[in-house]
């Protein structure tokens, strides 16, 4: 029974399932996630600045300090070590004294190789570790034959006599100062704690403020548009997303709520034609059931008429020969009877091969057709098919030659099919080559289109040759090349479609290869192993 339209087309016009797979992490908790992670990236970036920048001006105002230290020594000459009872961490070390080889203050003598190396350097600063632990700072500051000069507290520095021509650039000695300021590393502290708790307010409030930008500028729109959507999938096309934010997702949920709009009114329609398209299948599928009525009629009407007609008409033929052996007997008889006689023959002999074909065709298509599949060696085929046929070729003067491969397997399939199929490609072969021509009848090994191995089998003419538009043509019922009434052969164009009909029974393949003018070649290729054929079912399971 046929299907409704509607089934068709609600069938045809479901979307295909794709697989849903629910997502690890919602878009809002990575958006925050990249958001959060974005903003305190950007804002310790940017702390980094007075990070550093801080520890450098607590350097600076130490490297002041220690200048200012060394210039007051220089001119107010107090004493090394002590000053009004403060301790003062300076010392000078004589550059003789200092032997870069066993000398343990390694920055000592790097700074003795710069200032000797250049006279514009006065000073030189380093941040070093003390035992404690804590930043120690160490001040160099050179002094040269001209500066010992101008101290007015020489008591305390005494360099001795200076060595006659002695320029008064020379390096003489270096006066340290080491300190620490636990009061410069406790504001050093204090000022990169406050950045810190600056640097995570700001991140906490600014995360806070994206948050709440992002909730209300995108997810919210978003999340209506997939609430939407997905009630479009449950098929509620009645629904509309309304956006009203006056930026891209308003227009996005005025494009969406167009589209369902445009799909509604698809879907009215396209229930409209398949209503109509009920009722035209509904009328095509009874037109069917009449037509495939009409062709199960005509079928057995023409198997029933075959079949009677074949009785009275083996009569005709049967007196027909019984008349002919008489006449041929009575030597005085007349020559026209003999013809007249052989006229009827040859005329009943078509008739039957006719009615015979049209049987066969009535059956093949009514399923009627059976099998009988046995071992069948094809040597032995070809060579009983040739002794029948040779009498028919000789009348014609025309050749058979036998050219089969040696050793040929044994195949299963039903023998008659395959001579019946090879009787009418030798007997077309006969009847359309010209007289003194030479037909060949050939089998051999083979391999199919699916790769396995097969028998092909055939014959070979001398005739006119096949058109190659008619090719396809051939094999069909009651065709022919010349359908003319005074074509020069007589027949029904059953005989190469029953061919192919019965090959495909056999899961065989009949092929031709011909041009106008040098003959034709008609073969079937026979798999080495009949196996049934499977029908596909009318619809797709699952």
């Amino acid at each position: 029974m046929a299907r409704s339209a509607r089934d068709i087309s609600a069938r045809d016009q479901t979307p295909p399932a794709y697989p849903r797979r629910k997502p690890k992490v919602s878009l809002a908790s990575k958006s925050r996630v990249y958001f959060g992670g974005a903003v305190v990236a950007l804002v310790f970036a940017a702390l980094s600045v007075p990070w550093i920048r801080t520890k450098t001006l607590v350097d600076q105002s130490q490297l002041e300090v220690s200048r200012q230290l060394a210039e007051t020594w220089f001119e107010n000459g107090f004493s090394l070590g002590r000053s009004e009872g403060i301790p003062i961490p300076m010392k000078i070390v004589k550059v003789a004294d200092v032997v870069p080889e066993i000398e343990a203050d390694q920055a000592l003598v790097e700074a003795i190789g710069r200032f000797d190396q250049d006279s514009s350097v006065i000073d030189e600063f380093r941040v070093l570790e003390s035992a404690t632990g804590d930043p120690l700072y160490r001040y160099f500051r050179a002094l040269r034959e001209k500066d010992w000069r101008v101290i007015q507290d020489r008591a305390f520095m005494n360099f001795g006599a200076a060595p006659a021509g002695l320029d008064g650039d020379t390096l003489r000695a270096v006066l340290i100062i080491d300190r620490t300021s636990p009061f410069a590393e406790a504001q050093l502290q204090d000022n990169r704690v406050s950045i810190i708790i600056s640097g995570a307010v700001a991140s906490a409030l600014a995360i806070i403020f994206f948050s709440v930008v992002l909730h209300r500028l995108v997810l919210r729109p978003v999340r209506r548009l997939t609430e939407a959507a997905e009630k479009v999938e449950r098929g509620d096309l009645a629904i509309r997303a309304n956006i009203r934010t006056g930026d891209d997702f308003q227009r996005l949920s005025e494009t969406f709520n167009a589209m369902l709009d445009d799909i509604l009114a698809g879907h009215q329609r396209l229930r409209a034609m398949n209503e109509t398209l009920d009722l035209k299948v509904t009328e095509l599928a009874q037109a069917n059931i009449g037509l495939y009525e009409s062709n199960r009629l005509k079928s057995e009407f023409l198997a029933n008429v075959s079949h009677e007609l074949r009785t009275p008409l083996n009569s005709i033929i049967g007196f027909a020969e019984l008349l002919d052996e008489i006449a041929k007997e009575d030597h005085g008889a007349d020559p026209k009877r003999l013809r007249y006689i052989g006229n009827i023959l040859r005329s009943g002999r078509s008739l039957l091969d006719m009615i015979n074909e049209l049987l066969q065709m009535a059956k093949i298509e009514a399923g009627r057709v059976e099998l009988t599949i046995a071992p069948t060696s094809i040597s032995d085929l070809v060579e009983g098919l040739l002794t029948v046929m040779r009498p028919q070729s000789e009348s014609r003067r025309i050749s058979l030659i036998e050219r089969v491969d040696e050793e040929l397997p044994t195949i299963d399939t039903d023998a008659g099919k395959i001579q019946q199929i090879l009787y009418n490609f030798l007997s077309n072969a006969i009847k359309f080559s010209p007289e003194g021509s030479t037909v060949i009848v050939f089998a051999g090994r083979s391999v199919r289109s699916d790769g396995s191995p097969g028998l092909r089998l055939g014959v070979i003419d001398e005739g006119p040759g096949i058109p190659e538009d008619m090719q396809d043509t051939i094999f069909e019922k009651f065709r022919q090349i010349d359908a003319s009434h005074t074509r020069q052969h007589s027949g029904t164009g059953l005989g190469l479609a029953i061919c192919r009909e019965l090959a495909e029974l056999l899961g065989a393949t009949v092929s031709l290869v011909s041009k106008p003018g040098k003959g034709a070649t008609f073969s079937v290729e026979l798999p080495m192993v009949w196996r049934a054929k499977e029908l596909r079912p009318l619809m797709p399971l699952g």
